[in-house]
């Protein structure tokens, strides 16, 4: 079977360790889905076809960890399948070349329900789709945030054997409270492939502390669902910059402002990493735009109102952190692709575009404005 090789020309490079970003004598080869590496122009065969850049710049598809929805599609919520091919359309034109579907706090029969919607379109999944992120329900109660109070609780033994049993369990990453789940249980879900995230928890900073301390953990969401500091009771933030281990940011302004990113990524710039915690429209939950369209709110009982999630794409989040942090473009788009791929121990993969990686690409301008998206070697626009 002959192979199809095809070479990028006139662009500015992202995100590889071979070229820089100004090298614009060189061009990126792709064969049939993945990634061959560099070839300076005047080498490249006259017959082997070439795709002219324009000048725009290009780099590695995008990688959202937690995103709940995205065009009218909440799969984690709804479980209907026909909400996860509307997320991975939605994302990938947005960018988003792998995404874990997140699935907030409920009950064991929803997960499993989950569980059995996902093997029975195996076959048909989204191709940015890489699994799912439980996002609960082993939570403090006190920083559950819009979490649902009847579904929050203490992890046990026989719950995580119903959930994880089998080898297709879809479950890639679990954010869990250190106080509702205890070591042995979390050793079980890295034997079982999941890795274990810090979040919605109300530990002391010495708890925080050695639950971080572990080789393969991380934070979810720095900020957002932990106490604030205090000059007498620390609690997690300075344990999570004492540590610096892999730590997620939602850089929209209204999740986390932006000079508590600079404030991070001045910390421990080498650990942030982007994601969105995007949530769509969703009538199931209760869900919908705030005021000012800038994020979403779940209505409780009571009536009030709980911030539940970003209307933020991927690309927003790079494009803030250029815009309004002051983070160099290439360490935004390795926060946004590598780190992801990393965490996920899938960097052999994603997230680069050297040689052996799969062809997950983007194409954008100097405003930043995003113009074109491949995925595993083909335009999403063709």
């Amino acid at each position: 079977m002959v192979k199809r090789r095809t070479a990028l020309v006139n662009a500015r490079f992202y995100g590889s360790g071979t070229v820089s970003s100004d090298a614009c004598g060189w061009a990126l080869m792709i064969e049939d889905n993945h990634f061959v590496g560099f070839e300076c122009v005047s080498q490249i065969p006259q017959d082997m076809p070439r795709m002219d850049m324009q000048g725009c710049c290009v780099a590695p598809g995008l990688i959202d960890l937690l995103v709940n929805g995205a065009g009218g599609g909440a799969f984690g919520v709804t479980v209907r399948f026909a909400d996860l091919l509307q997320m991975g359309a939605t994302l990938m034109h947005e960018g988003t070349t792998g995404f874990l579907a997140a699935a907030p706090s409920n009950t064991l029969p929803m997960y499993m329900t989950m569980q059995s919607e996902l093997q029975t379109h195996e076959t048909q999944l989204p191709e940015n789709f890489m699994g799912m992120h439980l996002e609960g329900p082993y939570f403090s109660m006190e920083y559950r945030g819009a979490h649902r109070a009847d579904c929050v609780r203490d992890c046990t033994d026989a719950e995580l054997k119903a959930l994880f049993e089998k080898d297709r369990h879809f479950v890639r990453m679990m954010s869990v409270s250190p106080e509702r789940i205890t070591e042995g249980q979390v050793e079980y879900l890295e034997q079982c492939g999941v890795r274990a995230s810090f979040a919605h928890s109300a530990a002391s900073y010495d708890e925080a502390l050695h639950f971080l301390s572990k080789p393969r953990h991380s934070v979810t969401h720095l900020y957002n669902g932990m106490p604030p500091m205090h000059h007498r009771k620390p609690g997690h933030i300075p344990a999570i910059f004492r540590l610096k281990p892999p730590t997620g940011l939602i850089v929209d302004g209204v999740h986390v402002a932006y000079p508590m990113v600079r404030m991070a990524y001045d910390i421990m710039p080498q650990s942030v990493y982007l994601f969105t915690d995007a949530f769509t429209q969703c009538p199931e939950m209760g869900v919908d735009y705030d005021d000012t369209h800038s994020c979403f709110v779940r209505t409780t009982a009571t009536g009030d109102k709980v911030l539940c999630g970003s209307a933020l794409s991927m690309w927003q989040a790079v494009r803030n952190c250029v815009k309004h942090v002051g983070i160099p473009l290439s360490e935004a788009l390795e926060m946004a692709s590598l780190r992801p791929a990393l965490l996920l121990g899938l960097d052999h993969l994603y997230g680069s575009l050297d040689a052996g990686h799969m062809a997950d690409l983007l194409v954008f301008d100097d405003d930043l404005t995003l113009k074109r998206v491949m995925k595993h070697g083909k335009w999403q626009d063709a």
